[in-house]
């Protein structure tokens, strides 16, 4: 018997419109912007078809005496989950003819978790995180078994299991909320010191939208890697130059020198020379395990001897990368 007041085939097309909707949104805190064409109209299809296909579900099942809003929450876990893991298995390089099976594995798992979890009548804060719980373990054990198989490598698996757009989207949320709080508490000198780092982090994410790409990466290389993400996601932030006070702007570009500071001479080729020469006698865990969190390009510096460091850093980053890459390793 349908579920009153519960349209299913309605509901999954509105799902998949808001999808659309977000992913077609420049900058959007939901979606990388690195997305082709066709993973939008994949990710959307995605949405749909598994809303669907729990909708209807419901929908038939006799035994089940779910309100409308209940289906409806079900339908829309599956929908959302549904969402961020298709970016991840985009933006873990997950072959395409794998996707749709761990896709559907993740949603059946949403579907008797949440299922149950409301005939138990739990909290709905609790089943939130309990099927987040869920999400997360159903997709670690397949992308283990893909592993298993021989389909990813490890330094595959570590790349994919660590993406998490839906960590990302709340990321990006908190730096926009975190900017807005610090340029809304007065001037520099009468900041938090919290506040003052959002400040000079998003005023440097100003300066390097201003600068050649290869330069904007240079700096961005010698910062400390928990500091790049915030600075990125300040550069992907629309109208950010009318939401910080110039003369933090200013400060900003006087403080880039001492980033990048004047060196003499560097041996580039003698310094790759002994760099890969270590690299080579590193156990692929750890240099995994080192270039997981790391943005892509360092990534590739890491784990791939023929990625052209030359052409891509500077001699001084090169040098600055080499040390603290062989710190790690001799911690290890």
């Amino acid at each position: 018997m349908p579920i009153e007041g519960f349209d299913y085939k309605a509901f999954s097309i509105d799902l998949a419109k808001q999808a659309l909707e977000v992913l077609m949104q420049p900058n959007s805190n939901a979606a990388p912007d690195t997305l082709s064409e066709q993973d939008k109209k994949n990710i959307v299809e995605t949405v749909r078809k598994f809303c669907f296909m729990s909708g209807e579900a419901l929908s038939k099942d006799a035994q089940l005496k779910f309100t409308a809003e209940q289906a409806s929450l079900v339908t829309q876990f599956i929908g959302e989950w549904a969402f961020h893991k298709s970016i991840d298995l985009i933006k873990g390089k997950i072959p395409q003819q794998n996707r749709d099976a761990i896709l559907q594995i993740i949603a059946a798992n949403i579907f008797n978790t949440a299922k149950l979890a409301l005939i138990k009548k739990m909290p709905q804060d609790a089943i939130i995180t309990l099927v987040e719980e869920k999400v997360k373990q159903v997709y670690t054990e397949e992308l283990k078994k893909l592993v298993k198989k021989g389909i990813l490598s490890q330094q595959q698996y570590d790349l994919a299991v660590n993406t998490s757009n839906l960590n990302d989207m709340v990321q990006k949320t908190e730096d926009e909320s975190n900017l807005k709080k610090a340029g809304s508490s007065g001037d520099e000198q009468t900041s938090s010191t919290s506040d003052k780092k959002v400040l000079k982090l998003a005023a440097l994410a100003i300066v390097l939208k201003n600068l050649p790409e290869n330069k904007a990466n240079e700096i961005l290389n010698s910062l400390d890697k928990q500091d790049v993400q915030h600075v990125i996601n300040y550069m992907k932030m629309s109208n950010i130059e009318d939401k910080i006070d110039h003369q933090v702007i200013i400060k900003s570009i006087e403080e880039i020198r001492k980033i990048l500071p004047v060196s003499d001479f560097v041996n580039v080729p003698k310094i790759l020379k002994g760099y890969y020469k270590m690299i080579k006698m590193t156990p692929p865990d750890v240099l995994s395990e080192l270039a997981v969190k790391e943005r892509e390009s360092v990534k590739d510096f890491i784990l791939d001897t023929s990625f052209p460091a030359e052409k891509t850093f500077s001699p001084l980053v090169i040098q600055s990368l080499v040390k603290i890459i062989e710190e790690k390793i001799n911690d290890n």
